[in-house]
Formats: structure tokens, sequence, C-alpha cells
């Protein structure tokens, strides 16, 4: 069985090597349907196995408070399962702008380096992207 920096290198990795196709061709339907299909499920997958093999139901109220959750990832194996769900859900995130934008024919220059915000912090790659979305369509929806 793999330790959890053997983990961490494999889904680091495998998250980047997943990028670099969204970026070159993010209104590719055929790129954005093989990386949901493998690699944010093939991380939600991995998440979930770990979830049931290290969680434990008594530490479900440790979601209630700070402290509560900074005691949680104490353990390699939660920041792992962290570090995971952030890889899985940025993902996603990049899926769904690169759909968006292509629905809205944003330009693929315009998008690409904002794909880099996504990948290294989802969120505010998010808020760019809803940004730059709401000022070339001068729309602002979620469809």
């Amino acid at each position: 069985m793999m330790n959890t920096d053997q983990v961490f290198l494999i889904v680091n990795t495998l998250a980047l090597f997943s990028w670099i196709p969204l970026i070159l061709s993010p209104f590719s339907t055929k790129v954005r349907n093989l990386l949901f299909t493998t690699t944010v499920t093939g991380l939600s997958l991995l998440y979930s196995a770990m979830f049931i093999r290290f969680f434990e139901v008594s530490e479900f109220s440790s979601f209630s408070t700070l402290s509560g959750l900074m005691e949680l990832f104490t353990s390699k194996e939660a920041v792992l399962m962290g570090w995971i769900h952030y890889l899985a859900f940025d993902l996603l995130a990049g899926l769904y702008i690169a759909k968006d934008a292509a629905k809205n024919s944003l330009n693929v220059w315009l998008l690409r380096p904002l794909f880099l915000f996504v990948f290294m912090a989802g969120p505010l790659g998010f808020i760019f992207y809803l940004i730059a979305r709401t000022a070339t369509t001068r729309t602002y929806k979620f469809e």
C-alpha cells in the first residue's frame, strides 16, 4: 500500500496534467468529458475511500468550531484528504468555467490565464472569471 507522501505526489501530478488539456482546449466537449469522468471522478473516489477509512463519526462535531476543525487536520491523512478535496473541486470549477465560457463565446485567450488562478486559488479564480464574464457579456447569471 502507498504511503500518504506517494499519494500526494500522484494526485498533484494527476491534477497538473489534467489542467494542461483544459487550458489548451477549454471549449472541447471531449476534453471536458474526459477530465470529468477520469480525474474528477477518480479524485472523488479516492477521497471517498479515504473518508470511509480514516474518518470517525465521533469527529463530526469537530466541524462546528474552528478549533475542532484545526484538530481534525493534525494527521497526514486528514490533510491529504483536504488537499484531494481542493484538487477535485478546483478542477470541477475549471470545467464549469470552460463550459460556461464556451456557451457565452468568451475569448479563449481571456480564459487561459484565469485557469491558472482557478488551479492555484480556486475561489479567487472563479471570482476573476465572473468579473471577466460579466464585463464581456454585460450580464450576471447562473445557468
